[in-house]
């Protein structure tokens, strides 16, 4: 059964209903967290301009009362964020950004080097706005997703495509494993239509195809794709097939593997 619920309300509902939201790499909806990735890989056609290449491993950095460090692969999660100007300090150098609400999600991609912090686009923020939608493998993303704004939860497992998604600034969010990756598979192909849709922690298994602007994907499998439109942005995701077409203007391509 497909449910739904105020955005504001979303942790308190998955609470009451003695659910936990999806995993994911941030914790959105539960608590105000950021995932913070540094010197990732610029893929081939990013506009992004600053550089990068220092290291990735075992930087640390505080963020408010906490010390941080990151991943082997450059990538930390910090939780308990409070709202308002939020400053991660590298010692030397630090990067301040704004949260705007609280049990958000925002990913921040910096380079770090030789004492300095520079982002390499402004943060990814998905906000809490308009109504939420948890889907239950097998039921239709598209029923869920019909209406512009909506937030649009899927669990763990399988979910139909043929998938099209006509309105505009969806937001899917798929659970997602540490170790395994997506795990929230739509078997099939999914074309996006509306403006200003992303999708985050989902695996297609078909092909994506997106001619719409102010598109992004995030730490998603993706068996091949087209992706044109103006403002895309593609963050750590997989293209395993390796058969993917991305747009080689105006676009922020970071940390994806399979396209060059």
């Amino acid at each position: 059964m497909i449910r739904r619920w105020i955005a504001v309300a979303v942790a308190l509902s998955l609470v009451g209903c003695g659910e936990d939201p999806p995993a994911s790499p941030g914790r959105f909806g539960e608590v105000t967290s950021a995932v913070v990735l540094v010197n990732p890989v610029i893929n081939q056609g990013s506009t992004t301009s600053v550089a990068t290449g220092g290291e990735r491993s075992g930087v640390e950095f505080q963020a408010e009362d906490l010390t941080v460090a990151t991943d082997s692969t450059g990538m930390a999660l910090v939780e308990d964020l409070p709202t308002g100007t939020v400053t991660l300090d590298f010692d030397p150098g630090t990067y301040s950004f704004q949260v705007v609400r609280e049990k958000e999600l925002y990913d921040v991609v910096l380079a770090y080097r030789d004492g300095t912090v520079q982002p390499l686009f402004p943060p990814v923020r998905y906000p809490l706005g308009g109504e939420v939608v948890e889907v239950e493998p097998g039921e239709s993303i598209a029923e869920a997703a019909a209406s512009d704004d909506t937030i649009v939860l899927l669990k763990e497992g399988t979910y139909p495509g043929n998938l099209e998604l006509r309105a505009e600034g969806v937001l899917i969010f798929g659970a997602w494993s540490p170790t395994r990756g997506p795990l929230s598979v739509i078997e099939g192909n999914v074309t996006v239509l509306g403006g200003g849709n992303r999708m985050r922690g989902v695996k297609v298994t078909g092909r994506l195809t997106s001619n719409a602007n102010t598109f992004s994907a995030a730490f998603s499998d993706i068996a091949s794709a087209t992706i044109t439109g103006n403002g895309v942005t593609l963050l750590r995701n997989r293209f395993t097939a390796g058969q993917a077409t991305v747009p080689s203007s105006n676009a922020v391509l970071v940390d994806n593997t399979g396209i060059p």
